[in-house]
């Protein structure tokens, strides 16, 4: 299999070519990403498992971005924000005829991307959109409590983060964007619905102030389970200072473009580590969390599942599994839990030393 990597020169990018290439089914290993000397350094580093060599260019050009698709039989990618560059992967992936993974977590591109099911189909292309930690991981996690559910009710799905357990550039940009969107959003139109919200997740990361968002997962759930009452994604950083900072710049528009989010980035890139430190005692992990609730024997049940990890390994081995375990002979959008059955994936990434608990549920 001849694979092509794009962002392989970001912290999951760098993580994520090295999970791809423990597995025997890729004969040629393409890193890809706009820094010539970082793509170098790493192929040099990962040489004696596999072909690899290095393309250096900009996903923003769709002539050679095709190009680059149409030499390879699956494309990976780490690139990101999604927002800005998913729906160009995917029509790229669709005009080349080749299967495409990534990790999207933009809800508007999710769906962008969800509409182009037929024109998948009709290139013979598989897009799997979403198959890192969240969306990915906690599709399983739902889809494996649904199981045990005659009917599906809720889910609320969250994700607690340390502001030093980051994955670089493209997912600071992503949860800023995210937060700026919540705050526009007419849908979180009480105070109620703003308010922040704590939950617990497994050690060492403990509770976390939360707050609502949009995210892929909602599409998915809606998918599967269409009498669904409720949907609720919830983030938040460990470090409370860290996230009293950042809300109160959203609530001032300071991050309201994508260049105001780039240009606050990089002015609070030097106070960010002072800020981590008035939140003392904090884990730099990352945790998600998955309550689902239904009703199977005609009594209520709840079914929690949760998972912590460093980042780079919540996001790297999904899609790394994914990618190379993928069916070859289908096409279409789809979703990790479409493709494969919850318990197998989850059981093929807990081989990877991830590891996942049944909680206890929380209150609703």
């Amino acid at each position: 299999m001849k694979l092509l990597l794009l962002g392989a020169g970001g912290t999951i990018g760098r993580r994520t070519a090295g999970e791809l290439l423990r597995w025997g089914a890729i004969q040629h290993l393409t890193l890809a990403g706009r820094d010539a000397g970082k793509l170098e350094r790493l192929r040099d580093r990962l040489s004696g498992r596999a072909s690899i060599s290095v393309a250096a260019f900009d996903i923003a050009d769709g002539d050679r971005l095709e190009h680059h698709f149409r030499e390879h039989d699956r494309v990976v990618s780490c690139a990101g924000p999604a927002y800005s560059l998913e729906e160009l992967c995917v029509d790229a992936a669709i005009r080349a005829g080749t299967s495409y993974i990534s990790l999207n977590d933009d809800l508007e591109a999710a769906a962008a991307v969800r509409s182009r099911d037929r024109e998948a189909v009709t290139a013979g292309a598989m897009v799997v959109s979403g198959c890192g930690a969240s969306p990915g991981i906690t599709n399983l996690l739902v889809a494996l409590a649904a199981e045990e559910l005659e009917e599906l009710n809720e889910v609320e799905i969250s994700v607690g983060a340390s502001s030093a357990d980051g994955g670089g550039p493209a997912t600071d940009l992503h949860f800023i964007a995210m937060l700026d969107a919540a705050a526009r959003s007419n849908d979180l139109d009480d105070d109620r619905s703003r308010s922040p919200h704590p939950v617990y997740f497994p050690d060492p990361v403990g509770w976390v102030e939360t707050f609502p968002c949009g995210h892929p997962e909602e599409l998915a759930v809606r998918r599967d389970h269409p009498g669904l009452v409720s949907f609720r994604f919830r983030i938040g950083l460990g470090e409370k200072a860290v996230m009293d900072v950042l809300r109160a710049s959203v609530a001032s528009r300071l991050t309201a473009s994508e260049r105001r989010r780039r240009l606050w980035l990089k002015a609070a890139q030097p106070s960010r580590p002072l800020l981590e430190k008035l939140s003392p005692g904090v884990a730099p992990w990352t945790a998600l969390r998955t309550d689902v609730r239904g009703r199977s024997g005609g009594r209520s049940k709840t079914i929690s599942y949760g998972v912590v990890d460093h980042l780079v390994n919540l996001a790297s081995i999904p899609i790394a599994l994914v990618a190379t375990e993928l069916p070859p002979d289908e096409a279409g959008v789809r979703t990790p839990e479409q493709c494969f059955e919850p318990r197998r994936l989850l059981a093929g990434i807990a081989r990877r030393g991830v590891r996942f608990a049944r909680l206890q549920p929380h209150a609703w």
